[in-house]
């Protein structure tokens, strides 16, 4: 069953959709908060994720964040830190729920969210286990790895200007948020994106393309890859897309760095955008025999 619910974090109203297993009145589950990737709504992050949790016996809750869907906030804006105290509000919120065992909790997070779900484990032991898909280990890195010094260094310069406006105006400048070719946005999808290619289109078309340059700014704080071996003792799994064109070795690079437990599992031939509904049941499988290791 889904239902549309909302929460507050920081003053602001929230929302999200709540999925629970068919047939289960009067039943604790454990619940599993999905932190969704760059500029997703939980309309727009595809399902199958929560389908596949309700199937395993999880109450999943998958969130608007501030400034996206149905929430209150900015529209548009992605600072993750902020993303990361939203998300730590809806585990709250799911241990209010009647249909949840408040003690066994855990985390997914995909792409953007894949790192967050780093931060959100590090520093709330609320959080029993977790998972993290076609993580993004290192802002900086990531906006960093298409473009040239020069193009980097006019981003910079916008990025400054910005800060200076935001001071005075309060407000920051719209900036595009992903383009698959060109400069001008926070995220670049490179041309040679081949099979994900129109995976990619659709997840843009659905998502929405207008944010801010304070996302920019807030993506060079965002580090999971120096907080990961704070995540022990919680249980963390990475799955890795083997042919990952966005994030490249981001998740061999935490996994390096997690202490135990941990594990990394790879989908074969997988590239980053495979995991939203053309192969999400296949990534889904290793993160519900962690989670039903650790939660059940």
């Amino acid at each position: 069953m889904r239902e549309r619910i909302s929460y507050y974090s920081d003053g602001l109203k929230l929302s999200g959709i709540l999925s629970t297993p068919d047939n289960s009145p009067g039943k604790r589950f454990p619940g599993v908060v999905l932190v969704p990737g760059f500029m997703s709504t939980a309309d727009a992050f595809f399902p199958g994720f929560a389908e596949e949790l309700n199937a395993g016996g999880f109450v999943a809750l998958t969130m608007d964040f501030r400034g996206f869907g149905e929430s209150e906030g900015v529209r548009g804006e992605v600072i993750p830190y902020l993303q990361i105290y939203d998300a730590s509000n809806a585990i709250s919120y799911l241990q209010s729920r009647p249909e949840v065992n408040p003690d066994k909790i855990a985390v997914l997070g995909v792409s953007l969210g894949g790192g967050e779900v780093a931060y959100i484990a590090a520093r709330d032991r609320r959080v029993k286990a977790v998972a993290s898909m076609v993580l993004v280990g290192d802002g900086e890195r990531r906006m960093r790895r298409f473009r040239t010094e020069q193009q980097w260094e006019t981003l910079m310069q916008k990025v400054r200007e910005d800060r200076i406006n935001r001071v005075l105006t309060g407000k920051s400048k719209d900036f595009h948020g992903f383009l698959n070719e060109g400069t001008d946005s926070v995220l670049i999808m490179p041309p040679d994106l081949s099979s994900s290619l129109k995976d990619a289109e659709q997840v843009e078309k659905e998502k929405g393309n207008r944010t801010t340059l304070a996302t920019v700014d807030g993506w060079l704080d965002y580090k999971p890859e120096e907080i990961i071996d704070k995540v022990s003792p919680t249980p963390i799994l990475f799955v890795q897309a083997e042919k990952d064109e966005l994030e490249a070795d981001d998740a061999d690079r935490l996994y390096s760095k997690a202490k135990e437990p941990k594990k990394l599992f790879t989908l074969k031939g997988g590239v980053h955008f495979d995991v939203y509904g053309k192969r999400t049941n296949e990534a889904m499988k290793p993160v519900l025999e962690w989670f039903k290791q650790y939660l059940q």
